[in-house]
């Protein structure tokens, strides 16, 4: 296995470190080319101004309005191509910093696998993982200075051309006007300092993201039933009662449950006990069975808002709750009356505050846990593209990468650890059996002070 992922390394060291050269070789390039969008606003002064010496003089007095706006425009225009232009180069730049720190990590898992004495002596580059940095004044950062000036530059000169005609143009034909009464020389050096401000605003937030989010998402998806609360204990209470209802005191024995002997799910699969889909749906369509649900932890909103608050993490909770369903039980009138003036999602927001459990966002799953439905728009049918309705937990980590999922039916963690960086699979009696190799990155755990330890000690 060690042979195995050395190979792995090396050729891993080989297509970041090319990657890298490639990524630097492209930065100059497109730099080269973004001087020669740039020169272009020369060819225009040189073109208009050969036969008249007072040129600029007439652009910024606004002698010819039909000029004046095309040359005013033209360096607005390219001043927005330099800025998409700059945006792209630091992608490029921060691209490269990261396949860097990759070389870096390989480096060092090579220099301290081998343990060599006085490496040092001939090591010469890093094996530290976080440099170089991702922002940087002197290197790549004197480029895009200078970018930032040209694009800043040519918007504030452009605006400032503009606004000599905004007088007679803009209230004439358009019968208002954007520019501020005179727009002097002042007001074209703040555009120019609020705009490079802004390149540099954006270099930083671009660098800020890359260091602390982009490779490590801060999510975590929590499934409510089995994992926040003891829903075994719940349904085993809302089940008894449902059977003294119907049999009084001679219930039969293989229709009594209690929590431990709850192996599978759905309950109609355990084999032990004669238990069908009607006498789950009898529970299931019950407001009380939702409502009365007790907590897996009293200390459960404390570790969550330390998760949340401290750790930094966002908290999406998720729940496949369809309830009610008529298609089995045979409380249906009753279960009618009982869901008068509520919905299951209401139930839920209440029960995760009386308990003091804080969330970003709550998805309700009324569809197929594993459901693909589609709503196709008349564009998608056209290009063949549709447009997914779909909420539930599959769906959402497909399209946002969480770092942690909770759960504790074990076939939803196995399809969330594909999209998942690491599942916690809380232990129950129905999860025992069903795979028996789980994914690496599927963590099993007893309880949610073992799982605040692991996001401790993973990050």
């Amino acid at each position: 296995m060690s042979d195995k992922l050395e190979e792995f390394q090396i050729e891993e060291y080989k297509n970041i470190s090319n990657a890298h050269f490639e990524t630097n070789k492209q930065i100059g390039i497109f730099f080269r080319y973004f001087l020669i969008i740039a020169s272009t606003p020369a060819l225009i002064f040189a073109w208009f101004g050969k036969d008249n010496p007072k040129f600029i003089d007439n652009l910024l007095y606004g002698s010819n309005t039909t000029t004046t706006l095309f040359v005013g425009f033209f360096l607005i225009f390219i001043s927005i191509i330099g800025i998409l232009a700059s945006f792209y180069l630091v992608s490029l730049r921060l691209d490269s910093i990261l396949y860097a720190r990759t070389v870096n990590g390989t480096r060092k898992y090579f220099f301290n696998h081998k343990k060599l004495k006085n490496e040092e002596l001939f090591r010469v580059l890093p094996k530290q993982t976080n440099v170089p940095k991702y922002f940087d004044h002197h290197t790549f950062g004197v480029l895009y200075y200078a970018i930032a000036i040209i694009n800043s530059a040519y918007f504030a000169l452009g605006t400032r051309i503009i606004a000599s005609v905004g007088e007679s143009f803009f209230k004439n034909y358009l019968h208002f006007n954007p520019f501020i009464n005179n727009y002097n020389i002042f007001w074209t050096i703040g555009v120019f300092l609020i705009l490079f401000i802004l390149h540099i605003v954006y270099y930083k937030i671009l660098s800020k993201y890359r260091l602390i989010s982009y490779m490590k998402s801060r999510i975590i998806g929590i499934d409510i039933d089995g994992v926040l609360n003891k829903h075994r204990e719940t349904f085993c209470e809302i089940h008894l009662d449902n059977l003294h209802k119907t049999y009084g005191d001679d219930i039969p024995a293989d229709k009594r449950l209690k929590p431990e002997e709850i192996n599978k799910i759905p309950v109609n699969l355990i084999v032990e006990k004669k238990i069908d889909k009607n006498d789950e749906f009898d529970v299931f369509n019950k407001p009380k069975y939702w409502e009365e649900q007790r907590p897996i932890d009293d200390n459960i909103g404390k570790i969550i808002k330390e998760l949340k608050n401290t750790f930094g993490y966002k908290i999406y909770i998720h729940s496949y709750r369809p309830w009610p369903q008529y298609t089995y039980g045979k409380i249906i009138t009753e279960a009618n009356n009982l869901w008068k003036n509520k919905s299951l999602e209401e139930i839920t927001k209440e029960w995760l505050k009386k308990n003091n459990i804080p969330y970003d966002n709550l998805y309700i799953e009324k569809q197929g846990i594993d459901s693909s439905k589609k709503s196709f728009t008349i564009w998608g049918l056209l290009m063949g593209i549709s447009k997914g309705k779909l909420k539930n937990r599959f769906y959402l980590t497909a399209k946002t990468p969480y770092r942690y999922f909770v759960e504790d039916d074990i076939d939803n963690a196995v399809k969330l650890a594909a999209n998942c960086e690491y599942v916690f699979l809380i232990n129950q009696p129905y999860n025992q059996t069903g795979c028996e190799q789980l994914p690496h990155n599927i963590i099993r755990v007893n309880n949610w002070t073992e799982i605040k330890t692991n996001i401790k000690k993973l990050g």
